[in-house]
């Protein structure tokens, strides 16, 4: 018998190895634009830092840090003279794949089996998501034996005193708790000297859980959504941004804005000028751009949420 925590975190470390970038893209990969974004933001906070440090949690197919190095070589070139980009990935075939994409960086971009001391960003996009989460419903747990579900006590007493903290006790439906992500959140604000932790990712406010009350966990196969997992799929689950923002604080992380993903792309000059310039496009590269732009929009714009924390000095 396995709680469905450990399956999981077994089945995500086992998919990550395997040839698995078939089942699905993220933002970064559907156009260069997201990382200009990203980019524009991520210099205004570390602008004034003498040497600022960029570190990427799940360094992906290195497309994020390929377009963020880009535009930042071409528009804030003194910042980037005075920068270093760390990337932290699990994941032997994507450094193999990031090593190849950003040979061009060689000397700026380093990679790193674990978190280290920073003074800038700690960043990621899609990767608390990917983080094992316990399944509760009503004082009991999922665990799975022979494939078949079994409702027991908690593995763990940390479980309910996050169900009191977060104000879900008596809840009559699926709740998903991210221990780790508690735990992982942590370690980031304990190398994080100085700076901000920045997360782009799907996921809901604790008031907004009741709208998934069979819960959130879902996989990814060939592009399609599955509802019933299973193994050799792409297994996540809608990060509860109110955990992250409530935790943070017990480890010095002030939260500074919580917005959708279409503010934070809205807000950045070279998104919407990128924007503008595609709406006159009438090439078919320029179509096909706008219309990923107008995905990015609209499809995620909403569904996608973009936290960002700042490191207390006095912590």
């Amino acid at each position: 018998m396995i709680s469905f925590r450990d399956w999981m975190a077994q089945n995500v470390k086992k998919y990550y190895r395997s040839d698995f970038r078939k089942d699905f893209f993220t933002a970064p990969e559907l156009d260069r634009a997201f990382g200009y974004a990203l980019a524009h933001h991520l210099a205004e906070l570390v602008e004034g830092y003498e040497r600022p440090a960029l570190l990427e949690l799940g360094g992906g197919s290195g497309a994020l840090a390929y377009d963020v190095l880009s535009y930042l070589r071409k528009h804030r070139a003194d910042l980037y003279s005075r920068l270093v980009y760390y990337i932290l990935d699990f994941s032997p075939k994507l450094v193999e794949l990031q090593r190849r994409r950003l040979g061009e960086f060689q000397g700026k971009v380093f990679w790193v089996e674990s978190l280290v001391p920073v003074q800038g960003v700690v960043f990621s996009n899609e990767f608390f998501d990917c983080l094992p989460v316990h399944v509760l419903r009503e004082g009991k747990e999922l665990f799975l034996e022979n494939g078949k579900q079994v409702w027991r006590e908690f593995s763990t007493p940390r479980l309910g005193e996050v169900l009191r903290r977060m104000g879900y006790e008596g809840l009559s439906q699926t709740v998903e708790l991210c221990l780790d992500c508690i735990d992982f959140l942590q370690r980031v604000a304990e190398h994080l000297l100085k700076g901000y932790h920045l997360v782009v990712d799907y996921g809901y406010k604790a008031q907004e859980i009741k709208r998934f009350p069979e819960g959130t966990v879902v996989g990814y196969r060939l592009h399609r959504l599955h509802t019933k997992v299973q193994e050799g799929m792409d297994l996540t689950a809608h990060v509860n941004f109110s955990l992250l923002e409530e935790y943070g604080r017990d480890f010095g992380l002030e939260t500074l804005s919580l917005k959708s993903l279409r503010d934070f792309l809205l807000s950045a000059p070279p998104f919407v000028e990128e924007l503008e310039l595609l709406s006159r496009s009438e090439t078919p590269e320029g179509v096909e751009r706008l219309s990923r732009l107008k995905t990015m929009l609209v499809s995620m714009g909403d569904r996608f949420k973009v936290l960002l924390q700042r490191k207390l000095q006095d912590s």
